[in-house]
This record gives structure tokens, sequence and C-alpha cells, in this order.
């Protein structure tokens, strides 16, 4: 019958707790050719990354002035508290100024493209205007 926890070494020192992998004595952790343990080391903490943790946080979709401004008193009340970093914080003010930026710059285009339209429905064939 195979043991239950592992007959591996911690790098503490202390026998391994893990279970085993059945069919053997040792665990993912300190089998030596364990398909699961190499996919793990791959992997090698992507999952828990700075980036993976702020992918999880953010919103899926765009999101309107009022979403924005909802998302950034979160950022500041974190920053307050201590529960982010200043440097998070800077850079997630700086993504809200760009992102309105572009929101005002598509507006402004918008809204030429329709005075040209209008412009262009009232010129007459000589150049002129009609009144």
């Amino acid at each position: 019958m195979t043991p239950v926890n592992c007959n591996g070494i911690t790098k503490g020192g202390n026998k391994c707790r893990a279970r085993v992998i059945p069919g053997t004595s040792w665990c993912v952790f300190h089998s030596a050719d364990d398909e699961q343990r190499r996919a793990w080391a791959a992997q090698g903490g992507v999952n828990s990354s700075t980036k993976a943790r702020a992918r999880k946080q953010l919103p899926g979709e765009a999101m309107e002035s009022d979403e924005l401004t909802a998302w950034l008193a979160v950022v500041f009340r974190r920053l307050v508290k201590g529960d982010l970093e200043p440097q998070i914080a800077t850079a997630t003010a700086n993504l809200a100024r760009t992102m309105l930026a572009v929101r005002e710059a598509s507006e402004i285009e918008t809204r030429l493209a329709a005075l040209e339209k209008a412009v262009d429905g009232q010129r007459m064939s000589n150049g002129r205007f009609t009144a």
C-alpha cells in the first residue's frame, strides 16, 4: 500500500505533508518525472504575477464616464487606506485621463463631420451658401 503523505523533505527540513501521486511515494512537487509538476514549473507563477492580479480586477468592457469616475474613487480610497501603491494609482489616473481625452476627441470628430455634412448640403453650385 502506498503512503498517504509524500516521502520528500521540504526546504525547511520537515517531512512533506502533501498527498502522494497514486502508485508512488512522492507528491507532484517531489516527483522527478511527473507531467503535472513540469507543467506547473513551466507556468512559473504566471497567474500570481502582478500583471495577472491587476487583469483580474479590471472590468472587461469599456466604461462610461460615470463608471470611470466610480472606478477612480475606488482607486483613491485604496490609495488612502494604503492598500494600493502610489505608482499604480498614478498610472491609473494617467490612463483615465487618456481615455477621457480619446473619448472627447472622438466626440469632436463626430460633431465636426456632422457640421461639414450640413454645410455641404447648403452649398450652391457656384460655391456660395444659401441663406
